[in-house]
């Protein structure tokens, strides 16, 4: 293809496009360039926010490890508080039981105190009465052994008039 002279009027018209052409390219470079450096922005805020997260789930694993001891801690002490509260209501058991038996003896025990406050009252009241019996006999005695002195006053005296009496 034979090349076409360029002609002086279509000059301006070249340079023009040139023109346009290199401010495109100037354009595109520094809309290339913003846009590189806002790539390289977003780069370091990613990196920054990487190791955020990073730190992040490493606490976090920290705290899922102390939540784990955490838990473990309180299972221990949970069965530790279990054995206890089953130890003390073993404890209340016996000393309920032990209560019931002082309760049963003490029962016994009041009912043998009034069987003998019963017995010791019959013997009381029966004693009584004996003594009533025996003070009624002595009464009867010492009124027979009054009427058999009188009798023997009585007979003594006999003898003794029979005798002054008798020659």
């Amino acid at each position: 293809m034979p090349r076409k002279e360029s002609r002086p009027e279509d000059m301006p018209m070249k340079n023009l496009l040139l023109a346009i052409v290199v401010a495109s390219l100037a354009i595109l470079g520094f809309y290339a360039y913003q846009s590189s450096r806002k790539v390289a922005g977003f780069q370091t805020e990613l990196a920054a926010r990487e190791a955020a997260l990073t730190t992040i789930e490493g606490e976090k694993a920290a705290l899922a490890g102390q939540l784990e001891t955490l838990k473990g801690q309180m299972d221990k002490l949970a069965a530790d508080l279990e054995a206890k509260v089953s130890t003390s209501l073993d404890a209340t058991a016996a000393v309920e039981a032990e209560r019931a038996a002082l309760a049963d003896k003490v029962s016994a025990l009041e009912a043998e105190m009034a069987w003998a406050a019963e017995a010791a009252g019959a013997e009381s009241k029966r004693l009584t009465e004996t003594i009533t019996a025996l003070e009624a006999d002595k009464a009867a005695l010492s009124e027979q052994a009054a009427a058999l002195q009188a009798k023997v006053d009585e007979l003594t005296a006999a003898a003794a008039n029979a005798a002054t009496t008798t020659p």
